[in-house]
């Protein structure tokens, strides 16, 4: 078993992963409203429905690729594809506008309910199909033929975590003002780091096949 050459997929998932997870959309959203209104607890239960949501995602798409990765011509074009979205998120990176994240965030608590923040958070991400197309486009790129299975557990149990451990800090910066204004100043540099990152994993894919 060649672990180096894991250890090289790994690392490519990974730093793909946290890049696209640390640029802001609806789930980032969804969390800091929750924590502003309801507080830490809520925000951070709305975290877990939003982890347990992608942990979903993350096996429905590695069982996808286990089944499909025999055909080999599939499989290739299936990358093609995955390359294609990855193109896709870095133009939209690339383009972003800076802006406030947190413009007009006032802090209120108020009573909630932790069922409704949890399915709060589920919903939000379970409705994302981009989420489905981004892991699987991932796992399309890392899963071959010979990659064992507890291998392939690694790499979603790292994902789902990362997802969950992101998510909490993020509830953590809200509270914390230094820190949210640094992430704030830098969200706009993080995107297009980002994007050029996704974009130069594409062209691996592309150049591989």
């Amino acid at each position: 078993m060649d672990l180096q050459l894991y250890l090289q997929d790994f690392l490519l998932l990974a730093i793909a992963h946290f890049l696209a997870l640390i640029s802001p959309g609806v789930d980032f959203f969804i969390i800091i409203n929750s924590t502003l209104k309801y507080g830490k607890k809520a925000g951070i239960i709305t975290a877990f429905g939003i982890a347990i949501s992608n942990l979903l995602y993350i096996l429905l798409a590695l069982f996808g690729i286990m089944i499909i990765k025999e055909n080999i011509y599939v499989f290739n074009s299936l990358k093609i594809l995955g390359s294609i979205y990855l193109f896709y998120i870095s133009y939209y990176l690339i383009n972003s506008r800076k802006r406030d994240l947190f413009e007009n965030s006032i802090k209120h608590e108020k009573n909630s309910r932790l069922v409704n923040d949890f399915i709060k958070g589920f919903l939000s991400a379970i409705l994302n199909p981009k989420n489905f197309i981004f892991y699987f486009t991932m796992f399309s790129i890392t899963v071959e033929k010979s990659t064992p299975y507890f291998i392939q557990t690694i790499y979603a149990v790292w994902m789902f975590l990362a997802v969950l451990l992101w998510d909490i800090f993020i509830v953590y910066i809200i509270s914390l003002e230094n820190v949210k204004r640094i992430f704030n100043n830098y969200i706009s540099l993080i995107e297009k780091v980002s994007a050029l990152f996704l974009s130069f994993v594409a062209i691996t894919i592309l150049y591989n096949l």
